[in-house]
């Protein structure tokens, strides 16, 4: 395929398509990084066998082979990769002096002396395969002809990692070529990996390995027993790449060679190649003296028939990738759908005891209690539509006017005696929501608390401190506390709707309508005379029960009784929606968020669609099909 997205068949492929999938590529990558950082938090409670570190191996495969396969003419333009890696003197820049052909790499006795990638390459091969794949070393300096500055173990420990890497050409050295590369190929020494301050860089070793078409991992006597050695062998050699296992410096001894297959062959199914310990006064005498060994020759000669395959090579490891990453994706995603499951868990908790604590004792401490009032303001509302033309408002001016000299009395007063203003009443339903609300805010705390317990996440002592904290309980219930007048207006709004209703319905009887009129005219008089004697009772006090009782009693005399308890039920279920309207987007929704999980449930839905995607055009390419 050329650079303009045509084929050498005259196909084209859509220049979208192609920006789509690597769009995906860096979707499920960031993904897949989350996973990575969450896995500490996930981990359990683990045996003291050494991890396959398989989530840094599957987001290395995604960043170093699966998305610079999805770019036009990767198979040809990409040369083939050989990387050598293994433990803390375990002879692998012998090995890759061995298929250079010269004593390029540097050797050293120092443990942790190798900390970066170098890449050594015939100057024939030029640098075109880097530029064209920019997800392989995003984060790396790049050293040219150089090697990088070495960090101490306290650098390590203070400042972290500085990634980086070398582009070593072979041309460019000034050692002598004892023979000519074993094959036109990138060969790579891996940093080591062995010890637990190698950790660090461990990455580095992975993006190598994720990245090689042929891998050679070297042994010795002291190593090939190594826990983290094996259990990076288990799992190369299950992702499908070729793989070399080279027992280097090793004593001319079959016994100890067999234990050495014996102990590799239940990580991997291979040969075992051997290279004699030789002797010399330099690097590059013992060099000679080793390439002249028939085992060394017949190393050489194995990598550079496996080399010589090329594209064929490289679509096959691509193809192994696929599915390898396919079999594993469930494993390395895990950590964020335990993300997804605890925020789901927590959601529920929070739903359940707002349910329990709150919604339910509402409806029963309130709506059915004796204190519920919103059905007999629905009779006051009808009882001002049921006013006689003319003179029932009339009476109701009045009756408004012989309240006021008692209402501003009593507000004079009551500043005299107690100084500011006084606060007003809270409605029965208000004081029974605040009393409410904090006993739910108990109960969600007291879950926090025993959650925090049981150190299964960091989220949970955070949460738990939120709830304690009195900034958040307060600013809960100031914003629920706005609310509240935006749910008694749209309250209010039911409470006139229901009175219209049913006055219609007595519209209907006209005899009923008549009579109820003029009952109401009695009561607007007799008001008036109540509030005389009773030095301006407010009209939702006393004078509000009798009244509305004698209303009710006269509709429930015409037979209006199911019909009276079906429209307080409506009334009663409309209040009910509103509240928890109220409750779950200004009290539920605030302390659900305080647990939102590294990942949602659509995102783990879309990072598997685009996996199915990019696998898919993967196994194109490995097929030869866009090449």
């Amino acid at each position: 395929m050329t650079l303009d997205g045509k084929n050498d068949g005259g196909c084209v492929e859509p220049l979208a398509h192609h920006d789509g999938l690597l769009a995906a590529c860096d979707r499920v990558i960031t993904l897949l990084n989350r996973a990575l950082r969450l896995e500490p938090v996930h981990a359990g409670i683990r045996d003291d066998t050494i991890q396959e570190p398989m989530a840094r191996y599957v987001v290395a495969q995604m960043r170093m082979r699966i998305r610079p396969a999805l770019a036009p003419g990767w198979a040809a333009h990409d040369p083939v990769h050989v990387a050598l890696f293994g433990g803390t003197n375990s002879g692998k820049s012998t090995v890759l002096n061995l298929l250079v052909g010269r004593a390029a790499a540097g050797m050293h006795a120092t443990a942790r002396f190798s900390q970066y990638p170098e890449a050594y390459f015939p100057g024939a091969l030029g640098d075109q395969w880097l530029a064209g794949a920019p997800s392989r070393f995003r984060e790396y300096d790049c050293y040219r002809d150089r090697h990088p500055p070495r960090q101490s173990d306290d650098d390590l420990a203070r400042r972290g990692y500085r990634p980086a890497f070398a582009l070593l050409d072979l041309n460019h050295l000034d050692t002598r070529a004892l023979a000519q590369p074993a094959a036109a190929a990138v060969f790579w020494d891996a940093p080591d990996f062995s010890t637990e301050e190698a950790q660090t860089y461990l990455g580095a070793v992975l993006d190598l390995v994720a990245l090689a078409d042929i891998v050679i991992m070297t042994v010795t006597d002291e190593s090939y027993a190594d826990d983290r050695g094996t259990a990076l062998l288990r799992m190369v050699s299950d992702s499908g790449v070729t793989l070399h296992v080279v027992a280097n410096k090793l004593a001319d001894s079959p016994e100890l060679l067999q234990d050495v297959e014996d102990k590799l062959s239940t990580h991997w199914h291979g040969t075992i190649s051997r290279l004699p310990l030789v002797r010399g006064q330099t690097v590059e005498e013992r060099l000679g003296h080793l390439m002249a060994t028939p085992e060394a020759e017949a190393l050489r000669q194995a990598i550079a028939r496996e080399a010589a395959h090329g594209p064929q090579l490289k679509r096959r490891t691509l193809a192994d990738t696929v599915d390898f990453i396919q079999r594993r994706l469930d494993e390395v995603l895990r950590p964020l759908a335990a993300e997804v499951e605890m925020a789901n868990a927590w959601e529920r908790m929070v739903e359940r005891i707002t349910q329990q604590e709150l919604l339910e004792r509402y409806r029963s401490e309130y709506l059915e209690g004796e204190r519920y009032g919103e059905f007999n303001q629905t009779l006051v509302r009808l009882m001002d539509l049921l006013e006689i033309p003319g003179v029932g408002p009339v009476l109701r001016m009045l009756s408004t006017a012989v309240r006021m000299p008692f209402r501003l009395a009593g507000e004079a007063l009551r500043s005299l005696w107690g100084g500011a203003r006084a606060r007003p009443e809270q409605t029965p339903e208000h004081e029974v929501l605040d009393r409410l609300i904090q006993h739910w805010l108990a109960a969600l705390r007291s879950e926090a608390q025993l959650l925090a317990s049981t150190a299964s996440h960091p989220a949970w002592d955070e949460i738990a401190r939120q709830l304690d904290s009195l900034d958040f309980s307060r600013q809960l219930t100031q914003t629920f506390e706005r609310t509240y007048g935006g749910y008694r207006q749209t309250v209010n709004e039911e409470i006139q709707r229901r009175a219209r209703e049913i006055y219609h319905t007595i519209a209907q009887r006209p005899w009923l309508l008549n009579v109820l009129r003029g009952t109401n005219l009695v009561v607007d008089a007799t008001s008036i005379m109540l509030v005389i004697k009773s030095g301006g009772l407010n009209w939702s006090d006393a004078v509000l029960g009798p009244l509305v009782a004698g209303l009710r009693h006269a509709l429930l005399e015409a037979g209006l009784d199911r019909y009276l308890q079906t429209q307080q039920a409506l009334l009663k279920r409309k209040q009910l929606e509103a509240i928890q309207g109220a409750v779950g987007q200004h009290l539920t929704r605030p302390v659900r968020d305080l647990f939102t999980g590294a990942a949602r449930a659509e995102e783990l839905e879309t990072a598997r669609h685009d996996m199915a995607r990019i696998s898919a055009a993967a196994l194109q390419v490995a097929r030869g099909k866009s090449s």
